[in-house]
């Protein structure tokens, strides 16, 4: 019984990743609603029965995908951030970990921007980290009362237009580093951060995107 529950299992998690592996490259190519669930379970080839058995509908498939791509980028923006201290050093390298990503995962990036329905609640888990850190500066005089409240949804906003404006144009390296540094001055301005701040923070987080050959 066992054994067999074992097969099972196994059998589940590869139809998954199948399912899964072929929305990463169909949600790349089509907008979603462009994609039917037929083309998914083909490209994953599946039986269209396993795709319910494992998502409730379509957008639920790709808001799974989205949220997986989300976490990623987010052990991304811990990594980076290890050994930091500075919350507004902080808050500012996690722009530069979605940049570096839209240039580096392409792919990854459209998907999760076309299928993310994350809540800006400042009580969903995946903000958590973005969450402590504007609180952070907001206690620490870096960013105004305002911030405390809306803070969070406005950076996520700024990141995820950013994002889209880098893979729109197709952005170089070059281009995406003065995207991001004047969107970082003027995100850094809006909260409150002191004028010459914000353009010694948007000009070194910018050139961390462009390092020296």
């Amino acid at each position: 019984m066992v054994a067999g529950s074992s097969k099972f299992n196994a059998r589940s998690v590869r139809t998954r990743t199948a399912l899964i592996d072929a929305g990463l490259l169909l949600f790349a190519e089509r907008p979603i609603d462009a994609v039917p669930v037929d083309d998914i379970v083909a490209a994953a080839g599946v039986a269209k029965g396993s795709f319910f058995n494992h998502f409730e509908d379509k957008q639920g498939f790709a808001t799974a995908i989205a949220t997986e791509i989300r976490r990623d980028i987010e052990a991304r923006v811990t990594e980076a951030n290890h050994g930091i201290d500075d919350p507004l050093v902080r808050l500012t390298g996690g722009m530069v970990v979605a940049v570096e990503f839209a240039l580096s995962e392409r792919n990854r990036a459209i998907v999760m921007l076309r299928g993310m329905s994350w809540s800006p609640s400042r009580n969903h888990p995946l903000n958590a980290g973005l969450r402590h850190d504007i609180t952070a500066c907001v206690l620490a005089g870096h960013l105004n009362e305002e911030a405390a409240r809306s803070g969070l949804l406005f950076w996520l906003g700024a990141c995820q237009m950013l994002m889209m404006t880098i893979l729109a144009q197709n952005s170089s390296r070059q281009e995406a580093a003065e995207h991001m540094r004047d969107t970082l001055f003027m995100a850094l301005l809006g909260m409150g951060v002191d004028l010459s701040q914000a353009h010694e923070l948007g000009r070194r987080q910018a050139a961390l995107l462009t390092p020296a050959s």
